[in-house]
């Protein structure tokens, strides 16, 4: 039986697309972030050129109303139907702790490779989410099960 292989560009992508759609609402809280404050067509624009992902409105727009009503992202209208979308201080914390509760993954990710970091290292997203100097998080779920077992200090 013969394996057919995708182009190593190909997996990359396949992972980028998985990622922005799970995690459309971080993803748009980091070009909040970055472009603040922003419209729905310049946060589509910027999530494709940095992804290569195209988000349609039609996914993106129930996503910020959601963002909204939980009061992580602010809308100000500009016109009778268009607006800018800001974070608010309450959407700046939440994405925090998403983006620390990302690195988790990372660190999983270590584990699971036997600490390959040249493995990691080689994927596009990662280093996005976390600095190059990686530390376990404290809060990690398998180092709070190790340490309950008393195999780590």
């Amino acid at each position: 039986m013969k394996v057919l292989m995708k182009p190593p560009n190909a997996y990359m992508r396949e992972v980028d697309e998985k990622f922005v759609k799970a995690f459309l609402d971080v993803v748009i809280g980091l070009v909040l972030v970055k472009s603040r404050p922003a419209s729905g067509y310049r946060i589509i624009e910027r999530i494709y050129k940095v992804f290569n992902v195209f988000i349609a409105p039609s996914v993106l727009y129930p996503t910020l109303h959601s963002m909204v009503k939980k009061k992580l992202v602010v809308k100000h209208k500009t016109t009778r139907r268009g607006g800018i979308f800001m974070l608010t201080a309450s959407g700046e914390v939440w994405l925090k702790e998403m983006v620390k509760a990302l690195s988790n993954i990372r660190f999983s990710m270590m584990l699971l490779t036997g600490g390959c970091e040249e493995y990691l290292s080689s994927t596009s997203l990662l280093p996005l989410l976390v600095s190059e100097d990686l530390e376990p998080p404290d809060d990690h779920p398998l180092l709070i099960t190790l340490r309950a077992r008393r195999t780590l200090p």
